[in-house]
C-alpha cells in the first residue's frame, strides 16, 4: 500500500513540477532578454508540440461541464495562441515572445480555475493527465 502512494506522491511532484515550469517561462521571459537562441526557441516549440498532441481536440474542449464565460474564453485563446505560435515557429523558427508569454499566463490562469472548480481530489483532471503524460 505505501508503495501505491509513494507512486502517486511521485506522479503528483511531477505535474507540480510541470505547472512550476510555466510559472517559470513567464518569470524567465518577464525578467530576460528580449532575444532567445535557436535552440531556446526549438526546446520551447517541443513544449507547443507536446501541449498540441496531447490535447488533440483543443483547448476549447477542455471540461465542457465547466461554463464560467472567462474560462471557455480563456481556453479558446489557447487554442488561438498555440496555432499562431506553431505557425510562426514553422514558418521563421521563431515565435512572438508577448503571444508565448500570454499563452503561458493564461495556461496557469485556466489551470487554476479548473483546480478550483473541480476540486483537489479529482483524479481524472485533464490537466493532470496532461502534466503526467509530458517529459520535460
Amino acid at each position: 500500500m505505501e508503495l501505491d502512494t509513494d507512486v502517486g506522491t511521485d506522479q503528483n511532484m511531477q505535474e507540480y513540477n510541470r505547472y512550476m515550469r510555466l510559472h517559470a517561462i513567464v518569470q524567465e521571459i518577464n525578467s530576460g532578454s528580449v532575444t532567445r537562441s535557436p535552440e531556446w526557441y526549438l526546446e520551447h516549440n517541443h513544449l507547443l508540440c507536446l501541449y498540441d498532441s496531447h490535447f488533440k481536440s483543443g483547448f476549447s474542449e477542455i471540461h465542457p461541464d465547466i461554463t464560467d464565460l472567462k474560462f471557455r474564453k480563456n481556453c479558446c485563446t489557447l487554442d488561438q495562441l498555440i496555432n499562431k505560435l506553431m505557425r510562426e515557429f514553422t514558418q521563421y523558427q521563431w515565435f512572438s515572445l508577448y503571444d508565448y508569454l500570454q499563452f503561458n499566463q493564461i495556461a496557469i490562469e485556466v489551470i487554476d480555475q479548473a483546480h478550483d472548480y473541480l476540486g483537489e481530489t479529482d483524479e481524472e483532471d485533464e490537466f493532470a493527465q496532461m502534466f503526467s503524460s509530458l517529459r520535460v
